[in-house]
């Protein structure tokens, strides 16, 4: 009874969460996907937002590349809201390319949160608001409506959740990678 009771626990405890990742019910054909910014102020948050996800563990590589041959394009649109969208293409159940609008006058350290968020979404990631992820639906200016704040002169540098990465290694294959680093860092 007991050795069962063990064995019960350990298999609850390492199941996935009831509220965990959310698909969206695609993933992108390929596991290298090229993006390239329209707003050169945006290239530092695309490359760290992409290297992120390009060192979590998935199998899933995003490569910079000239605007002309990008898959995923990154711009600018005027929202009343904080934030971004990704809009992605498909032709039936096939990911054509993929266009990420992020709202003006955000800051850097904003930008590369909004876009670690939107490249989940082309990666075929849905909204999550069950645990702290960065595929939280509400971001809150400087952090996951779902997550800590970052103490006051810093942001969140972890860009990407525990979550987030469990579900793009679900899509993808991989291992989700331990963290190393601090999750707030000096603006």
């Amino acid at each position: 009874m007991k050795r069962a009771a063990c064995i019960l626990f350990a298999a609850l405890w390492l199941a996935p969460g009831a509220s965990g990742y959310h698909s969206s019910g695609y993933r992108w054909p390929v596991q290298t996907i090229t993006y390239a910014s329209d707003v050169s102020a945006y290239v530092w948050s695309a490359d760290a937002a992409a290297y992120a996800w390009n060192t979590s563990g998935a199998r899933v590589q995003f490569v910079r590349t000239a605007p002309a041959g990008a898959q995923v394009r990154i711009g600018v649109r005027w929202y009343k809201r904080f934030g971004g969208e990704a809009h992605v293409e498909h032709a039936g159940p096939r990911i054509t390319s993929a266009f990420v609008g992020i709202q003006s006058g955000l800051d850097r350290y904003q930008v590369a949160l909004v876009l670690a968020h939107e490249l989940g979404h082309v990666l075929g990631l849905g909204h999550e608001d069950g645990v702290c992820a960065t595929m939280n639906s509400v971001l809150i200016v400087d952090h996951e409506s779902h997550c800590a704040p970052p103490p006051r002169g810093m942001w969140v540098c972890r860009l990407l959740r525990t979550d987030d990465v469990r579900g793009a290694v679900s899509l993808y294959g991989g291992t989700v990678r331990p963290f190393r680093g601090p999750e707030f860092c000096p603006r």
